[in-house]
């Protein structure tokens, strides 16, 4: 008996499913190459998160103002915050940022040619695809590490996360 209300409900629970991907599939102007709304706000928040290395020793709440969030948990090296279709996680030895991890839910991936128009032309590395910004007022050198869902990344291909730092100098 249990065998059988489970099937039937795990039966149901895919019919759900599908049908709300065909509604969202057969919804009327609903362009498949347009990016969404939550992809925007989130190439929105990398806008500003470049923005926050113009600084020269971004500090945590210089950062979490600039991108307009609250801070959800925080460690002595890392803190979260949390936006509707992504995360992002700061690298903090102390109170100085160095690294800005954003982690995309799926309705907010932005694609490698909406980062190539942002950041121009990438280099393909063996993590994915490495975009290299000059910051006019510091002269640091900022890499933008775009993290595919699937390699070898192509032009379509969506990205499930981005990791900017500061380039290592030598």
């Amino acid at each position: 008996m249990f065998k059988r209300n489970a099937l039937v409900l795990l039966i149901a629970l895919c019919a759900v499913a599908c049908s709300k991907k065909e509604a969202a599939e057969q919804r009327p102007g609903a362009d498949a190459d347009a990016p969404s709304e939550s992809s925007e706000a989130a190439l929105n928040s990398v806008r500003r998160a470049m923005r926050v290395w113009s600084k020269e020793r971004p500090t945590v709440e210089v950062v979490a103002a600039e991108l307009e969030g609250v801070i959800m948990a925080r460690t002595t090296a890392q803190v979260l915050m949390h936006y509707p279709g992504y995360r992002i996680i700061l690298t903090t030895p102390g109170e100085v940022v160095t690294r800005i991890v954003f982690q995309f839910d799926d309705d907010a991936k932005p694609s490698i040619i909406q980062l190539t128009g942002l950041f121009g032309e990438p280099k393909a590395i063996q993590k994915g695809m490495l975009y290299t910004q000059q910051n006019v007022t510091t002269g640091q050198t900022i890499n933008i590490l775009a993290q595919p869902v699937t390699m070898p990344a192509e032009d379509v291909t969506l990205v499930k996360g981005l990791i900017i730092e500061g380039a290592r100098t030598r």
